[in-house]
């Protein structure tokens, strides 16, 4: 069990199970078009994110889209979704269910979608895409289910 301190709305002693985390869907293709000549790229990386509670049982779903601004600007476009399963103690109230999902279960599951984005990077021949940690409370400040993540280079 971890102990759950995502906001002053939710309890600290309340329990929460982090039961289950799969990649629902990745979608990785090599930018035949790509200028290898430029061996620095900016990228911008977009995150969505959604949940479904049913009783006890909450099922959040993450998704990570990488996008250059300009076209064929990164030598490969990449977009991946997990989906984790918590179980929690008790119901929270309709107020506490969004910074506990926004906060507490996208940084939970950040990790597994980070990981895979640097092994999969990795196996395509590139140098690892290690995405910088994301302070999930400032990045969902706003009441929205998706937004930029800070962007980064590609060596």
């Amino acid at each position: 069990m971890l102990q759950c301190y995502t906001s002053d709305m939710y309890k600290p002693d309340a329990d929460i199970k982090f039961a289950d985390f799969r990649i629902l869907r990745l979608n990785f293709g090599l930018n035949k078009e790509f200028d290898s000549s430029n061996l620095h790229t900016e990228v911008h990386t977009e995150f969505k994110i959604h949940h479904e509670l049913h009783g006890t049982t909450l099922k959040v779903f993450l998704g990570i889209k990488f996008r250059d601004d300009a076209e064929h600007k990164t030598p490969f476009t990449l977009s991946i979704k997990g989906g984790a399963t918590f179980e929690l103690q008790y119901p929270p109230a309709s107020t506490e269910i969004q910074p506990l999902v926004k906060q507490y279960c996208a940084a939970a599951m950040f990790p597994y979608l980070r990981e895979t984005i640097a092994d999969i990077t990795r196996r395509a021949g590139f140098p690892p895409l290690h995405i910088p940690q994301v302070d999930f409370t400032r990045a969902f400040e706003q009441d929205s289910d998706s937004g930029p993540l800070p962007s980064h280079s590609l060596h």
